[in-house]
């Protein structure tokens, strides 16, 4: 199976971020990404996914997560000003808080048809919308190490990330409604207990050879195998309304993947009961280790890793980044913001501006 693991130096890292298209009048959604993609000069930096209400950032490779933190929001004024020229507004949250999903038109293409094929109903859902963070490794062994210690630490990356509490006009009373929705496709989810590169090879070449998908980019777990651009990707969090969240979470991305040491994988079983409390009370979160027997608070566990993963961040030079982890943990992540801002006058359109401005402040 080829993979570009290795082309490069370990542990550089970039994102893609994908943003609502929003009317500036009516703060609905808006199919416009074709518009979006037309205007300005985007290319390389801008593309399309399945919704024509969304579009996603891909950035630059960066050496460190203090470049990236220092050139992420000049990406998004650029994303910004096509949008406008196209006569819209980028919104960075991991649901709309009003428009119907299933009323926003699907992007073309054959990758996307073959998915509206083959998904129904569930592919016209998928008006959510992601952060995904790359961090280099440099051979699959380190690839599946990483993937395994990212699926451990999914819980706290969600409740840190969390940002979709508002859906279809309602508090969900999730802190992300994203992820449940996502996780209606297949192969979505934490990902399966790998025991080394041959175990996901052996994988991906039964689900290949049994019809269910044509190559490993259809394996849509929260953690995975990028072989294309020879990193991990990290898919769980919500897109982040606030740059700085984004920074913060690629710094503890990145410590945790170059500072995976073959660990062996936890059970994705016990896994998924962390991650639903995450889903349901973000940072309020409560998590249970099931091997020790210990419980700690979504906010304790933060603090914890910040301290333990500080001299990695030394070493990667993300040390100011890493301490952004704090700031959500004092600050509070997108939807505990999302609700307060809603909390002052019970504006749904309200909160789409107010998440316009501090995705791209003016």
């Amino acid at each position: 199976m080829e993979a570009a693991f290795g082309a490069g130096p370990p542990y550089t890292v970039g994102v893609e971020e994908e943003f609502q298209l929003v009317d500036p009048a009516s703060r609905a959604l808006s199919p416009a990404v074709g518009a979006v993609m037309a205007s300005g000069d985007g290319a390389g930096l801008v593309t399309s996914e399945l919704s024509r209400s969304c579009v996603e950032m891909v950035s630059p490779v960066f050496e460190t997560v203090s470049d990236l933190a220092r050139e992420l929001p000049g990406l998004r004024r650029r994303v910004a000003e096509m949008a406008r020229e196209a006569g819209v507004e980028i919104v960075g949250s991991g649901t709309h808080p009003f428009s119907e999903p299933t009323e926003q038109p699907l992007a073309g293409g054959a990758h996307n048809r073959r998915l509206e094929d083959e998904m129904g109903w569930v592919a016209r859902t998928q008006a959510i919308y992601g952060l995904h963070v790359h961090v280099a490794v440099p051979d699959g062994e380190a690839a599946v190490e990483a993937v395994n210690e990212l699926a451990r630490r999914v819980p706290l990356l969600v409740a840190l990330s969390a940002n979709s509490p508002f859906w279809r006009g309602s508090d969900t009373s999730l802190a992300s409604t994203r992820i449940k929705i996502f996780e209606m496709f297949p192969r979505s989810g934490l990902p399966p207990a790998f025991r080394g590169w041959e175990d996901f090879v052996l994988h991906v070449e039964a689900l290949v050879a049994s019809g269910s998908i044509p190559d490993a980019s259809w394996c849509w777990w929260d953690a995975r195998p990028h072989l294309k651009f020879g990193t991990v990707e990290l898919r769980a969090p919500d897109v982040q309304t606030d740059a700085c969240h984004t920074s913060a979470l690629v710094a503890l991305v990145q410590c945790f993947v170059a500072g995976a040491n073959g660990r062996a994988p936890e059970d994705p079983l016990f896994l998924a009961e962390n991650k639903w409390r995450a889903v349901r009370h973000g940072m309020d979160a409560t998590f249970y280790d099931f091997t020790s027997g210990r419980s700690i608070p979504a906010r304790a566990l933060a603090r914890e890793l910040a301290e333990e993963l500080r001299p990695i961040s030394q070493d990667l030079r993300c040390e100011a980044e890493l301490e952004g982890v704090i700031e959500i943990v004092e600050r509070g992540n997108g939807a505990g913001l999302q609700r307060a801002a809603f909390e002052k006058n019970g504006s749904l359109e309200d909160l789409v501006d107010h998440l316009a401005g501090a995705t791209v402040p003016r």
